[in-house]
């Protein structure tokens, strides 16, 4: 199966790179056979978020391509087995150089919407009064006015004015992506749509529909999924950077939100609402303060339990089979407001919700623990073990560390950076941004250095009975990897990761209930 997820705007990107963190577990169901297909559309060209969600795509790729070498043979219950790929490798058009996104964004420096429809040239062409009806739709005010939408300076996007993206979207389908795109989109083979925005701003809730209308336009039997972010985030607007005109009103985005829906139902059977098959409605009622930004490299807001769930629910999509092109299922996924202030974690979540993909995310955050403590070895005085696994004559990661697989899951993970700083994209960082909420999501607790792995759990301690030995420890990790290792066919890095894939299930099996 292959999916084609659209990811639009700053939330497209903050879900997609949460899709990312989870798809490296190995989620059950989701193959080698399975390809997925970013395609991230932001007018705002450098925007922060779309620059992480994007490291974190291509460090996942590097390792996928370098574990898994042979890309026609089928993996299964592995870490990072999932493909994810390009569009321009899907095409083939000859550049090794992955590319996530469209070519959307403005050139230069400055573009206000006034430039992008050419008021001047209506007035050069002798067309005013198609220029009287712009000054009559659109706000001219000064383009340091946070009213102003004429002059909006269109470089950070579209700052919270669908109105002014639906102008912009208008022509993706004459973007050679989208023809990309289209030339290699195929449901009769089983190819899907899913589709991430926010419609409490201007791009997502403006790119949306023009997408599915798009894609229905061509393929009345497209299977589309999309994940609608509903409003979980203000901006602390006391302090607005220099630069910024304060056009964003977090106040409108409810008012957004409402006349979003209201659009989505009207136009009966071609309403968004009777043309996606699987819509996911995600939202929080209570809402963190973000500091303000309009974008550009400074807009990096910290993962949200919100994006974890709207990226659940690309995964519920992709392992549900039985969404028809018949179909057309609302869903409602919110957060459970008895956790402000405290941590939500893994027993908050429904006994489904652990067998869509938890049970797989629990495992990998404790293989990983293992990898980055001791078969990595760490500064902490838990170094790799030199006999066993790690001889010269099995996997020898000690001579490897600083090479392919070995080295590209470490950086997937820390970023080479054991100090967490605001340009970290990887594993371990976006854990920590979760638990810095007033909702706060703490699955794991995988900084500390723990040598019986008694709290990588984060809701409990790890105990058994009291003649049972705990089954975390380093030690009988080593043990039982030292045991697996023995007479392989091959000590490849895929191999490794598979062994201690199936070491760390066996133990979370043993100490989740």
């Amino acid at each position: 199966m292959r999916l084609f997820i659209f990811a639009i705007g700053g939330t497209g990107s903050r879900v997609l790179r949460s899709l990312t963190m989870m798809l490296a577990s190995g989620i059950e169901g989701l193959d080698s056979k399975t390809e997925v297909i970013p395609i991230i559309i932001d007018y705002d060209l450098s925007n922060g978020d779309k620059t992480r969600a994007k490291s974190a795509l291509e460090s996942y790729a590097k390792i996928q391509k370098q574990l898994y070498p042979d890309g026609g043979t089928l993996y299964n219950d592995n870490f990072f087995m999932t493909r994810i790929s390009s569009l321009n490798q899907v095409v083939g058009d000859g550049n090794e150089k992955l590319n996530f996104e469209f070519n959307f964004g403005p050139t230069g420096s400055t573009l206000t919407f006034a430039d992008y429809i050419g008021m001047l040239s209506m007035n050069d062409a002798g067309a005013s009064l198609t220029a009287d009806l712009f000054e009559a739709l659109y706000d001219s005010s000064d383009s340091d006015s946070s009213e102003t939408e004429l002059n909006l300076n269109m470089t950070k996007g579209f700052k919270g004015n669908p109105n002014i993206g639906a102008v912009v979207f208008h022509s993706l389908k004459d973007m050679p992506e989208y023809k990309m795109f289209e030339g290699t989109f195929n449901p009769d083979n089983g190819d899907k749509v899913f589709i991430i925005n926010s419609i409490f701003g201007g791009t997502g809730a403006a790119g949306f529909p023009r997408i599915v209308k798009a894609i229905r336009e061509k393929w009345s039997n497209a299977i589309i999924g999309a994940s609608v972010i509903l409003p979980y985030f203000d901006l602390n607007t006391a302090t607005i950077p220099e630069g910024d005109t304060g056009a964003i009103d977090h106040t409108s985005f409810n008012s957004k939100t409402k006349a979003a829906l209201g659009f989505y139902g009207f136009g009966g059977n071609d309403s968004i609402n009777n043309t996606v098959n699987a819509l996911y409605y995600v939202g929080d009622e209570h809402h963190d303060s973000y500091e303000y930004h309009e974008g550009e490299e400074d807009q990096q807001n910290k993962a949200h339990v919100v994006e974890f769930v709207a990226a659940s629910s690309i995964i519920h999509f992709m392992k549900n089979t039985e969404i028809t092109e018949q179909d057309h299922d609302p869903y409602e996924l919110s957060i459970n407001d008895s956790k402000i202030g405290t941590s939500i974690q893994l027993p908050d979540f429904k006994p489904n919700e652990h067998e869509l993909f938890l049970n797989d995310l629990s495992t990998f955050a404790i293989a990983m623990k293992y990898f980055v403590d001791v078969a990595h070895g760490d500064d902490s005085g838990h170094k790799m073990p030199t006999t066993g696994y790690n001889a010269n004559n099995r996997f020898d990661i000690a001579t490897n560390l600083n090479k392919g697989a070995y080295k590209e899951i470490y950086e997937f993970l820390t970023n080479n950076a054991r100090e967490f700083n605001s340009n970290n994209w990887g594993f371990y960082w976006w854990l920590y941004e979760l638990e810095n909420h007033e909702h706060k999501l703490k699955p794991y607790e995988l900084a500390i250095t723990d040598a019986q792995m008694k709290k990588v759990l984060a809701h409990k301690e790890i105990r058994l009975g009291l003649f049972q030995q705990n089954p975390m420890t380093y030690d009988k990790f080593s043990q039982e990897l030292n045991n697996k290792s023995q007479n392989l066919s091959n000590y490849t890095p895929s191999m490794f990761f598979k062994i201690l894939r199936d070491v760390a299930k066996a133990k979370y099996e043993q100490v989740k209930n």
